[in-house]
């Protein structure tokens, strides 16, 4: 199981890193080019040209998603790394960038490439360099660019970054494979969570309705299956979230439909579900509206329309500007507030909302009855973020 926040967030960082990359190295080598062209320098003129058409040859094939993004920024570090190298022999209008642009290169070899590929690499750029020592001291290739100590301390030092970048990348990616077994392990340890909790609640709910079922006075019958429905409603969430790749985020139209054909077998009424494609909460809002829905729906079971009546019962929920609203609607025969006083189905509604953020309860009891709880969500995305980071 991947932490798909994670790697989506790399993958943006090494795009970001490998265009900019791309762009100042098409920015300073076409300046060079020019550069070494004015001044007759031929031989720089073709490396530097054979480097550009490089790069922009590999911009191409990525573009076309003829090679993945990882290999063409492999196309630009070799490109630019035998380019800096080869500038230590061959004498240019800019000498004294080779000596820079080898400062930052480990940076982004061991980036680019990862610790493995980045330190073969770096031992092919190093046996260059150390040619480039030896030549400056036989004077085999002429001009010599550069004093031979420099060439020594240019060796020295590039050796020293790069290792210094190779044991930083390296404690990085051992880092973030601990981060991410530690996620792995603390998702399948929510998901255990989460399914003990919902056997217990079953378990729960089977005792109360095996209560149910003994007693004989309807009231309490009535009061134990309420409370059974209840715990289904909560354990539904716990069932979601064992089943989710994301153990803390619950799907609120796979969660509302579970709700839904369960309450569908108690009554002959028609349950019309709407939700919002692809929203998901955090588990206690998503349990908050189970109940409510619970609450909503049931109440209109019983108290809606008549008996042995085939009606619809509607539940609507929606979003909108950072803002939820679910709707429980029919068109019975509504209530009076006498009802609404003495309802616990009603104060438990009342109750949720206050637990919502920036949240309240509307009810219209014309031409039936309309049960509206809206809230805030932007608040609930935070969440969201926060968990999938961990």
């Amino acid at each position: 199981m991947k932490n798909d926040l994670y790697h989506r967030n790399t993958q943006q960082l090494f795009l970001r890193l490998t265009k900019l990359f791309f762009i100042i190295s098409l920015i300073i080598v076409s300046v060079d080019t020019y550069e070494s062209y004015k001044h007759h320098f031929d031989t720089m003129v073709w490396l530097e040209v054979t480097a550009l058409l490089a790069q922009i040859a590999g911009f191409s094939l990525y573009y076309f998603r003829l090679i993945t993004l990882r290999s063409f920024a492999s196309i630009l570090i070799i490109s630019v790394s035998l380019l800096v190298v080869l500038a230590l022999f061959i004498i240019g209008e800019n000498p004294e960038f080779s000596l820079f642009a080898l400062a930052i290169l480990p940076v982004f070899i061991f980036f680019f490439l990862g610790t493995e590929n980045g330190k073969r690499f770096t031992v092919l750029m190093v046996v260059m360099i150390f040619l480039a020592v030896v030549n400056s001291h036989f004077r085999i290739i002429e001009p010599i660019i550069f004093p031979s100590s420099l060439y020594v301390e240019i060796l020295i030092g590039y050796t020293g970054i790069s290792f210094l970048h190779y044991r930083f990348e390296e404690y990085r990616q051992n880092f973030q494979t601990e981060l991410l077994t530690f996620s792995r392990s603390r998702k399948i340890l929510l998901k255990e969570l989460n399914h003990r909790v919902k056997n217990n609640l079953q378990m729960i709910m089977g005792l109360l309705l095996m209560q149910s079922n003994r007693v004989k006075n309807e009231q309490c019958k009535k009061v134990l299956s309420s409370q059974a429905n209840r715990l289904k409603a909560i354990g539904l969430v716990h069932e979601q979230l064992s089943c989710n790749n994301k153990p803390t985020t619950v799907d609120i139209e796979a969660y509302l439909k579970s709700i839904i054909t369960s309450l569908q077998l108690l009554t002959k009424h028609k349950i019309i579900l709407e939700v919002e494609k692809e929203l998901t909460l955090d588990t206690s809002t998503a349990t908050y509206i189970g109940l409510f829905v619970n609450e909503a729906v049931s109440n209109a079971i019983e108290h809606a329309y008549l008996p042995d009546t085939k009606e619809e019962i509607r539940v609507t929920c929606l979003t909108e500007d950072h803002t939820c609203r679910l709707m429980i609607e029919d068109s019975g025969q509504g209530f009076s507030g006498t009802d609404t006083n003495n309802s616990l189905g009603l104060s438990l509604m009342e109750a949720i909302s206050d637990y919502l953020d920036e949240s309240f309860i509307s009810i219209d009891p014309q031409y039936g009855t309309r049960i509206t709880l809206q809230f805030s969500i932007k608040k609930n995305q935070e969440k969201l973020l926060d968990s999938d980071l961990l």
